[in-house]
């Protein structure tokens, strides 16, 4: 992919689109929502005329609404087929289902133009225009190189919102997906007045005594396989009554465990609802591709950092230990 000639057509394709719709993946994370951000301002530059939406926001992490009131982003796929949007623009997603708009792109009257923007391994190329690249640590270090591409100046707004989404998907620079280039862009939006300091209270430091409670009795369950040093957990219905909860204890405790030292990779299983087992890979391992491991099960991800879901149930054996029937 030739990133200045994409870049370019996708600026050619706004500045002649009437309508614009920005889509955000379901349960969207700070990268999801910090790329929206950003672009929505540089769309409110231009002048053009946009509406953002989200498929799903009640169950998302509540750091992440420290950028935008969840109440201002439209869920109800009726508001966007009002819109009749003929530009597109997807953020953060590694295909149309993931997106929540796979089932509402058919009923536009109009057939859309699609951009799809992601740094995910497993993203499907499901757009006209396809600005990916699975090096990046995060959407929001795509969104800054296509800023820098067409010369646009972020605004100390838009540079805290793409730091967030860096902050978010690189655990604060400590994953493996970290490189040079990462590093070198947060700089430059510290330069352009991002606060680093609003970004890592709200991503990082918003542990509740309860949160870290129930983290005690997700880790009390950890058990290592020997014969594929695999360590796993679970998460049950039970543990987490609260739908907000579920998932910051879900990514909370994923991101904790992957500093876990001598093992290759952690799965976490989740009860996220009745019939429904949610699985979270991470890996610090570069024999290891998780985001392969996932997409045999029907996810993706990152080949550090994946997920997946299965039909089943959690329930606990006989020996003490857990199974999905």
């Amino acid at each position: 992919m030739d990133f200045k000639l994409t870049s370019q057509k996708i600026s050619q394709a706004v500045k002649s689109a009437s309508n614009i719709l920005l889509v955000i993946h379901r349960r969207p994370d700070a990268d999801a929502i910090g790329s929206m951000l950003a672009f929505s301002e540089w769309l409110d530059v231009l002048g053009k005329n946009y509406i953002s939406f989200c498929r799903e926001v009640s169950s998302a992490p509540e750091d992440t609404f420290f950028l935008v009131d969840p109440e201002t982003l439209p869920t109800d796929p009726k508001v966007i087929l009002d819109f009749q949007p003929d530009l597109i623009i997807v953020f953060d997603s590694g295909d149309l289902k993931y997106a929540g708009v796979d089932d509402v792109i058919p009923k536009f009257k109009n057939n859309p133009f699609i951009i799809n923007i992601d740094h995910h391994l497993t993203n499907k190329n499901f757009g006209d225009i396809n600005l990916t690249n699975p090096s990046a640590a995060s959407t929001t270090e795509i969104l800054y190189q296509f800023f820098q591409v067409l010369g646009v100046k972020i605004s100390s707004q838009s540079a805290t919102a793409l730091l967030a989404g860096l902050v978010n998907d690189t655990y604060s620079f400590t994953n493996p997906n970290i490189t040079y280039r990462s590093l070198e862009i947060a700089s430059q939006l510290l330069l352009a007045g991002a606060k680093l300091s609003q970004v890592t209270e709200s991503i990082l430091k918003n542990k509740t005594i309860e949160i870290l409670k129930l983290w005690g009795k997700v880790l009390f369950r950890l058990s290592r396989h020997p014969q594929f040093n695999i360590v796993t957990t679970v998460i049950t219905q039970e543990d987490l009554p609260d739908l907000k909860q579920r998932s910051e204890v879900m990514d909370g405790v994923a991101n904790f465990l992957n500093n876990l030292a001598n093992v290759k990779a952690v799965l976490i299983l989740h009860q996220q609802e009745p019939g429904v087992v949610k699985g979270s890979l991470r890996t610090n391992s570069d024999l290891i591709d998780v985001a392969e491991l996932a997409k045999m099960l029907g996810g993706g991800g990152h080949q550090k950092a994946a997920g997946f879901k299965v039909n089943g149930e959690i329930v606990r054996v006989d020996s003490g230990g857990w199974q999905i029937i």
